[in-house]
């Protein structure tokens, strides 16, 4: 089914957030239509790649709004 079966996604974690964090992340669903879990995801992947120096690469799709 898949190409490479490593590449499913599962769930990993979860997170805690206050109302003003999780009025944040609401407003940035409308505002970039992106759904709330692809969203956090491609936020904590950003900040991962970042974290470790290698965010030039090419493999994020958050847009540049959402940064």
């Amino acid at each position: 089914m898949y190409q490479d079966p490593k590449r499913v996604r599962s769930r990993y974690g979860a997170i805690n957030l206050d109302q003003y964090e999780r009025r944040l992340i609401d407003a940035l669903v409308d505002y970039t239509g992106i759904d709330k879990a692809v969203l956090l995801r491609q936020l904590v992947m950003k900040e991962a790649l970042e974290t470790l120096g290698i965010a030039s690469l090419d493999t994020l799709t958050v847009p540049q709004q959402a940064s």
